[in-house]
Parts: structure tokens; C-alpha cells; sequence
């Protein structure tokens, strides 16, 4: 009985995917698009999504009636209706848990750090300004970085690279993460009140979940202190959006870059991105941290290796 999986994300995931699986199986690859998407799980066994442009409703997923199993190129999949899937007793597996892999996947770790200097460099603004034919370096002082504190708001994976890539640049570095036990030795565990209240640049890299939704929001931004920076790659609903606005026009924080964006793909409502069209403190980019080839590759490899493993023990 041949298998049916149906993926999106980017064409050449085809070959990474049909050599992961082997035989027994028939690769199919639909475009991020609703009702491209819509048609593929209809006739799927398997949808692997790797994209993530696409929610996943309860409809979609009702209307699917071969599913037996959705799995992410991601660790996170809140664009999934999990309890449409719980339902049907349709597993979904995402990279969480899968440590031992994930440990080296550094592509979100690497833009946290870049999002982080391109603030403190003013760097958007710099070179909107050349661009213009301008050429006044007054405009735009830069943060040194030796000497300051990063403060991480969760301790895992991404925010040990970070913490690395702070130490080699001479910064102190605390973090908050309320289930971590051992802390990195790259990071000195503090409170969340602390690491919003000492830093002078923040970074989200927590899980986002139920009880991290929300986590961020005027009282803490409220505690920063004038000319920080924070920076986002977890997920945009992790901050309260309308009172992180109100923080950047209080400069608390001062600067703030982001790789996620509450409601993506859908931005046009986005008080963070309606406010950053007109002002340089605020760059966006379009949730690409884990978007590098040839992470992808092995990503996908490995998923699809996950994939064949599921059926040889079903």
C-alpha cells in the first residue's frame, strides 16, 4: 500500500524528502496557498508542512478523511487546529522534543543576533539615508556592545547560541526561563522583573504556548530601561502588540526587531506594522530565522525520516 504525503514549502524539498522516505510512499507538493493546501490534505495520509503561510482549520481537517497524520518542519504550530486533530485521534508531531537534532540548527539563533546589531547600529535607518543620497553619520550613533547585558527571556536552544554569540562580543548575559534547571554557564539565571529591569538589550526566544501568549506586555516594557532593545524570533502574540506600541512611543523600549508578527501572514492590521512603515526604530523581517537551505535540508531529511518511522511502527 503506497502512503500519500503531501508537503509545501519550497520545491526542492521534493528530492531531500523522496530520498528520506524511500519506497512505499508518494511525494506530492502543494503551493502555500489556501485552497492548493485545502485539496492536498483531502487526499492525503500525510501532510508535512514546512511553510507554515496556511492555517490549518477544523474544517480543512474534517474534510481530510485519509489523514493519519500531520507533521511540521518547526517547532512551533499554532496555526494548527490541534484540537480538530485531537478529535480524530490524528497525531501531530513538531521538532519540540527533538533536542538532540535541533542542538546545531542555529539559522533563528544567527538572525536573533543579527536583529539585535542591526537595531543597535541603527541600521535601517542608516541606510534608508544613503540610499536618499544622504551621508551624515551624526544621525545615527551606534550602541557599543562590550561591557552591556543581554538579558534572554528562555534559556533553551536559541537563547544559548545568543548567549554565546553575547560573550564572544564582551556582554553580560541574564536569563529568565521558568522550566529550565540548569541554567548554561553562559547565562547567569535571573527573574523576568530583573532581566527587563538590568538589560540593555532583551531577546524572546521562549516556546509560545498558553501560558507564555500574552507574557509581555506595559509592565514589563515599562520596567526597560531608556535606549534598550528588544528583540523578537518566538512568536508576535508573545507581546501584548498594542502595548508594545505604546512602549516605542515611550522609548521603552527604544528599538525593536522582530522576525514574527502577531497574525502573520495577514500584517496589514498590525498596529507593530503600520507603525514601523513610518518609523526606523522598529525592523521586520517576514518569520524567516529558520528559513536557511541548508538547515531546510536537513530539517526535512530528518522529517521525513520521522515520517517512514511513524508507519514502521504503526
Amino acid at each position: 500500500m503506497t502512503i500519500k504525503v503531501v508537503c509545501t514549502g519550497p520545491v526542492q524539498a521534493v528530492v531531500w524528502l523522496e530520498e528520506a522516505l524511500g519506497q512505499g510512499f508518494e511525494l506530492t507538493h502543494v503551493e502555500a496557498e489556501p485552497e492548493a493546501v485545502a485539496s492536498g490534505l483531502q487526499q492525503a495520509d500525510v501532510f508535512l508542512d514546512a511553510s507554515m503561510k496556511v492555517p490549518l482549520t477544523g474544517a480543512m481537517i474534517e474534510a481530510a478523511k485519509s489523514l493519519r497524520l500531520i507533521i511540521t518542519a518547526t517547532t512551533g504550530a499554532d496555526h494548527i487546529d490541534a484540537a480538530a486533530l485531537e478529535a480524530r485521534g490524528i497525531p501531530l508531531k513538531t521538532l519540540r522534543g527533538q533536542g538532540e537534532f535541533l542542538r546545531n540548527i542555529t539559522p533563528a539563533a544567527e538572525l536573533s543576533w543579527l536583529l539585535l546589531m542591526t537595531c543597535a547600529r541603527r541600521l535601517r535607518g542608516a541606510i534608508r539615508h544613503v540610499e536618499e543620497g544622504g551621508w551624515d553619520r551624526q544621525q545615527f550613533p551606534g550602541m557599543m556592545l562590550h561591557g552591556r547585558m543581554l538579558g534572554t527571556v528562555g534559556c533553551g536552544r536559541i537563547g544559548t547560541w545568543v548567549s554565546r554569540y553575547a560573550t564572544a562580543f564582551g556582554m553580560r548575559v541574564i536569563g529568565y526561563d521558568p522550566i529550565l534547571k540548569t541554567f548554561p554557564e553562559t547565562i547567569q539565571q535571573a527573574s523576568l522583573d530583573e532581566v527587563f529591569s538590568r538589560s540593555d538589550f532583551v531577546a524572546l526566544t521562549l516556546t509560545f504556548n498558553e501560558e507564555t501568549k500574552g507574557l509581555i506586555g506595559s509592565r514589563e516594557l515599562g520596567m526597560m530601561k531608556e535606549g534598550t532593545v528588544l528583540v523578537n524570533t518566538s512568536r508576535g502574540a508573545i507581546v501584548r502588540e498594542a502595548d508594545l506600541l505604546e512602549g516605542l512611543k515611550a522609548g521603552r523600549p527604544a528599538f525593536y526587531g522582530t522576525d514574527v508578527v502577531e497574525g502573520e501572514p495577514e500584517i496589514e492590521q498590525s498596529p507593530i506594522w503600520q507603525y514601523a512603515r513610518d518609523h526606523d526604530n522598529v525592523v521586520i523581517t517576514p518569520h524567516i530565522g529558520g528559513f536557511s537551505p541548508d538547515a531546510l535540508e536537513r530539517v526535512l531529511r530528518f522529517t521525513g525520516q520521522r515520517i517512514r518511522s511513524f508507519f514502521e511502527m504503526d
